[in-house]
């Protein structure tokens, strides 16, 4: 009995630490500019955007930055989208959902903060 539980925990502490290693790759494509840092031209300060999105069964890792904020594009119309940060984490529900599918899942969390503006007249 000793012996299932210890290999239970070392099972355990090999999925979480391989749950840690996650690459993603990160793109946009969109009509309106998306910029990680500061631009050129003047810009006046529309909001700043945070949106949050559960994937699950997503084995390739990609995100496309202007997919995740176009309903929030569409509705604002920014004339540019500034200072983007994406943050890809796993919470204790991502480790339950993968641990309970063995894996199979590939549960996280992203999350892409921005600010929207509007070029000055």
């Amino acid at each position: 009995m000793i012996r299932v539980i210890f290999n239970f925990c070392v099972a355990l502490l090999f999925i979480v630490t391989m749950q840690s290693c996650t690459i993603a790759k990160v793109s946009g494509k969109g009509a309106v500019p998306l910029l990680l840092n500061q631009p050129t031209e003047k810009m006046q300060f529309m909001e700043h955007v945070t949106i949050k999105k559960n994937r699950n069964f997503d084995y390739t890792n990609t995100f496309d930055v202007a997919e995740l904020l176009s309903k929030e594009i569409e509705q604002k119309k920014p004339d540019a989208v500034i200072n983007i940060k994406i943050t890809v984490r796993s919470g204790f529900d991502n480790f339950l959902i993968n641990l309970f599918t063995l894996g199979f899942a590939q549960s996280f969390k992203v999350s892409v903060d921005a600010d929207f503006m509007k070029e000055q007249k």
